[in-house]
């Protein structure tokens, strides 16, 4: 009886010890397969899968995760070729991703299964308004509210694309019958603000604050404006008054001041001046050496060796070496120079 209690106890932990190392031995994939097919089965007992999937998709997109979501759009083709709202998922996973050509294919696709569905053309119109190609753009975003005119979400985009395009006339009237007279200023301000129009958008700022003094966004975004600006010109160093000191050369004098005529004072050599001048020359220069001078001459002026043509006995030059002219000096003047020779 022992023997028998002794040999069941070791086949029940031989048991268990198999059961243990089976249980960690199963390949890690096997384990995947059968949670895959366990969510097969669960999915066919709902009543609509592709419903759910094309939520749980919406929602992943929402959080930003694209590849999740690209995975339940693609689900909700597989079950469902014609979902046009798949369609524009995939499209939009495409133009996210930097796919252009691929997001531009989804999104005709979609308009050639369902060319009616306004659905469809507003997503087109805001795909061209993101590649800045405002007439298709605005095209396709016109025929969806053709098709649904009572639509304010596609008549503000229409808005907002007409604006960017730079008619500000058409896109307020637009903006007023979607969200609203304040609302549509504030709107204008923003797309200008955006396009670096600071003076236009603070002017759309103040007519919203105006027509709806609780618009707390408009407030804000004028007070914002007002600091931007006002930045601007501290950096710029203008601070909206002109410095004419920016304006005018290095080294120069303001254009406010007021220059005046120096005095000129003329001096006349008397004789005794030129009497002076000619005894210090006479000093300065060797014995028979004539004066040289070491500035060259200028073009068309007659070389130092090329005797000069005679001028008048009336015309002295002090600055010349020769003797200067005795007939209009004085007798006292006359007998000084005598002396010196």
């Amino acid at each position: 009886m022992s023997m028998t209690r002794f040999t069941a106890v070791i086949l029940m932990l031989g048991m268990l010890t198999g059961c243990a190392t089976s249980g960690s031995g199963w390949p890690s994939f096997a384990k995947r397969d059968t949670d895959t097919r366990q969510a097969k089965a669960n999915r066919k007992k709902l009543n609509d899968p592709s419903k759910l999937d094309l939520a749980y998709a919406k929602w992943q997109e929402q959080l930003g995760n694209t590849t999740e979501a690209r995975e339940r759009y693609q689900r909700v083709l597989h079950d469902e070729p014609q979902s046009i709202e798949a369609l524009l998922g995939l499209a939009r996973m495409d133009q996210l991703a930097g796919r252009t050509a691929e997001a531009e294919q989804g999104f005709r696709r979609a308009l050639k299964n369902s060319p009616n569905n306004s659905l469809v053309l507003d997503a087109l119109g805001q795909f061209y308004a993101a590649q800045e190609k405002w007439p298709q753009a605005i095209d396709a975003l016109k025929q969806g509210l053709q098709v649904t005119p009572n639509d304010d979400t596609i008549r503000f985009h229409l808005a907002v694309v007409i604006a960017k395009s730079g008619d500000l006339v058409t896109a307020k009237l637009l903006f007023v019958n979607s969200v609203g007279e304040a609302e549509a200023e504030y709107n204008l301000g923003l797309i200008l603000h955006d396009q670096g129009k600071l003076d236009l958008a603070e002017q759309h700022f103040v007519q919203a604050v105006a027509k709806k003094p609780t618009l707390e966004q408009a407030q804000y975004r004028l007070s914002e404006i007002r600091v931007e600006k006002e930045t601007k010109n501290v950096l710029a160093g203008t601070n909206n008054r002109p410095r004419p000191d920016m304006q005018a050369p290095a080294g120069s004098l303001p254009s406010s001041t007021n220059l005046l005529p120096a005095p000129v004072v003329e001096h006349r050599l008397n004789p005794n001046d030129m009497l002076g001048i000619q005894q210090t020359t006479a000093q300065q220069l060797p014995p028979n050496a004539a004066p040289q001078s070491n500035v060259a001459p200028a073009v068309g002026v007659i070389p130092a060796t090329t005797p000069a043509a005679s001028s008048p006995a009336s015309v002295f030059n002090p600055l010349t070496t020769g003797t200067p002219s005795t007939d209009s000096l004085a007798p006292q003047q006359l007998e000084q120079l005598r002396n010196q020779r």
